[in-house]
């Protein structure tokens, strides 16, 4: 006889020997249980196969091992009219699915800082002038001045009623999991805001910031139009700057081609003209007349100042008279372009 034959029916008899343990194990161990476990304890039986698995059994050796200590959770839940006195642990009863979150980028390439209460950012306005004078000429007076840009503290919080009932019959730390769902909600809320805020008790956007703008020349995006934006912005910004775009903008510079019929996006690390481009959610692709224009915007990210000036915190309260948990997320925060000098727009791009 071959060995894994052999293997294969001793591992057989080893099982249907151990289910008739198990099902008497359990009637003798835990027989004050109600019917409903050891009918569900039967059923999940019947459904055990013959597997060399070792992760497996492993698992089908803790749930026997469970059963007969008696570590099997009591659970009041109510389904309906149904009760049910205890529930059976599953691989899904410690996990929740979760949805992605849309990708977080400017906070990645802005300045960042850390300070509470008002903040005036000294900015160059209008400079010094220099000329060639003659001898004994007068030199044309110049007249220097400074703006400002304010950042302030704007909260922005979550917050969620738990019922009591929820606390005490889930399987799952339901305050960790929605105090996940607020943290990722507000961070959510935080990036589009950098992008598009309109800076009315909330940050101003990316979007919102003075830049220069080029219009598209002609009826259809082409070559020309990216190259006049590239160079509208000043050498000394080009360095460190980024594209940036909707989805229906990177649709179109991915088919861009320059003159000689070459596609102008590399993509092997995502860039035009050696610059990153990236495709940003919040830039609408419904812009304009005809409502199918969108933007690019080509800039220097670090001139977007972000300021925290209260680091993201969870707080819980009891509301008794509701049987509720009350649960805040909240965070200070503010965000600014800086200098507009480091930023072009090429509007009505389709």
């Amino acid at each position: 006889m071959d060995p894994k034959e052999k293997q294969t029916q001793v591992m057989e008899v080893t099982m249907e020997d151990l289910k008739g343990l198990i099902s008497d194990g359990v009637k003798e161990i835990v027989g004050e249980l109600k019917e409903e476990i050891i009918n569900e304890t039967k059923s999940g039986l019947k459904e055990f196969k013959v597997v060399t698995d070792d992760e497996k059994m492993e698992k089908a050796a803790q749930f026997i091992k469970d059963v007969c200590l008696n570590n099997i959770n009591s659970k009041a839940v109510s389904s309906g009219n149904a009760s049910f006195g205890y529930t059976i642990p599953t691989e899904l009863a410690n996990y929740i699915l979760t949805k992605k979150d849309k990708i977080s980028k400017i906070r990645k390439l802005a300045f960042v800082f850390q300070l509470s209460g008002e903040f005036q950012l000294p900015i160059e306005g209008t400079g010094v002038t220099a000329y060639w004078v003659g001898e004994n000429a007068n030199i044309t007076e110049s007249n220097p001045t400074i703006d400002k840009k304010n950042l302030s503290d704007y909260y922005l919080a979550a917050r969620v009623l738990i019922p009591r009932k929820l606390l005490n019959t889930s399987a799952f730390n339901i305050i960790n999991y929605i105090g996940e769902l607020c943290s990722r909600k507000l961070r959510d809320t935080e990036e589009t805001t950098f992008v598009a805020g309109d800076g009315s008790g909330k940050p101003t956007g990316i979007r919102s910031a003075s830049f220069g703008t080029v219009n598209q020349t002609g009826a259809n995006f082409v070559y020309d139009d990216l190259v006049n934006l590239f160079y509208e912005l000043p050498e000394q910004y080009r360095q460190n700057a980024i594209f940036m775009t909707s989805s229906n903008g990177m649709k179109l510079l991915r088919k861009l081609k320059d003159l000689q019929g070459n596609p102008i996006f590399d993509v092997r690390d995502q860039t035009i003209f050696n610059r990153p481009v990236m495709e940003m959610a919040d830039i609408p692709a419904n812009l304009g007349v005809g409502m199918n224009e969108t933007e690019v915007l080509f800039f220097d990210p670090w001139y977007y100042w972000v300021k925290d000036g209260e680091s993201m915190f969870v707080d819980t309260d009891k509301k008794i008279a509701t049987l509720q948990t009350e649960l805040v997320v909240a965070e200070a925060v503010d965000g600014v372009f800086t200098l507009s000098d480091a930023g072009k727009k090429l509007a009505g791009v389709k």
